[in-house]
């Protein structure tokens, strides 16, 4: 679901039309099974455990855990804790940016990667600090008469932005202070993900990368293997077999369009890489999968 469409599924006294969507508390149970793409979700976890999907990965987010996760991989809420106390807010990009009219805090940057959710673990005070902050965007929320209603919000969200910043500001510091600067071979490796991630459907050569990173192909090959202990191509085609194998499981796309999605030259092609990989072919994948779920 997109965040328009979950914001008619809420009570009105917890949203701003085509701006912004706060899920508190006793609302958070209605996510279950459901999944959120195409917007921007802080997620807070102040007890129990949520178990939420992205990138074909399962996810425990435990109580004093904190996502901030851009208009990235969907992610769906699988299953929660019976003591789960969570709060879930989603502001556009529109909301967003008349909240911080310029100003940009830090964010998560430094948390993130391809592989991993970016998971902040905070401390009981610093997750009291992000409740406190959700609570008065809240309370501002739930005044819908009050004439600046809509400024209050934005009031709100800018100080839990200015809040949320502070304390990665304060993370950054002390792993900077106990650890070495990340290498340059860090950097390649972390960027290299980056496109990984937004490439691998049309680009499947490592030269595509390594000219992107301003590097030649060997240098990058060294640099993932030392890191990574595989090769560029084998990380580009992990990324097209959990794709493909998720479109032949989850979806009724025919295999000339996965294909044709992954960019392969022909139907043939991909066929042939799949079996390659996986030791069985795309139909009889999609045929034992169908099987397995008939019998369920």
């Amino acid at each position: 679901m997109t965040q328009a469409e979950l914001i008619s599924k809420f009570p009105t006294q917890n949203s701003i039309a085509n701006r912004v969507l706060l899920i508190s508390p006793d609302l958070f149970p209605q996510l279950k099974s459901i999944s959120v793409h195409e917007c921007r979700i802080f997620l807070l976890v102040t007890q129990g455990t949520v178990t939420v999907e992205t990138g074909y990965t399962l996810n425990h987010i435990e109580a004093n855990g904190f996502i901030d996760m851009l208009v990235w991989e969907p992610i769906s809420f699988v299953d929660m804790s019976p003591d789960l106390q969570a709060w879930c807010l989603l502001p556009n990009y529109l909301f967003t940016n008349e909240s911080l009219n310029g100003m940009k805090p830090a964010d998560s940057e430094s948390f993130k990667d391809r592989h991993t959710i970016p998971l902040l673990h905070l401390t009981n005070e610093e997750t009291i600090i992000l409740e406190s902050q959700l609570q008065l965007l809240l309370s501002a929320l739930k005044k819908q008469t009050h004439f600046y209603r809509t400024e209050l919000c934005q009031t709100y969200f800018r100080s839990l932005m200015l809040e949320m910043g502070n304390l990665i500001q304060h993370k950054r510091k002390n792993t900077e202070d106990t650890e070495k600067v990340e290498s340059r071979q860090s950097m390649i490796m972390r960027n290299f993900l980056k496109l990984v991630w937004k490439y691998y459907k049309s680009e499947h050569n490592i030269e595509f990368y390594a000219e992107k990173l301003c590097l030649s192909s060997k240098h990058l090959s060294r640099v993932v293997k030392e890191k990574l202990g595989k090769t560029p191509h084998t990380v580009i085609k992990e990324e097209l077999i959990q794709r493909a194998t998720y479109l032949l499981k989850n979806t009724k796309m025919s295999i000339q369009d996965i294909a044709s999605e992954l960019h392969f030259s022909e139907m043939a092609a991909f066929c042939k890489f799949f079996k390659k990989h996986n030791g069985i072919s795309p139909t009889a994948y999609r045929s034992i999968n169908s099987l397995d779920i008939n019998t369920k």
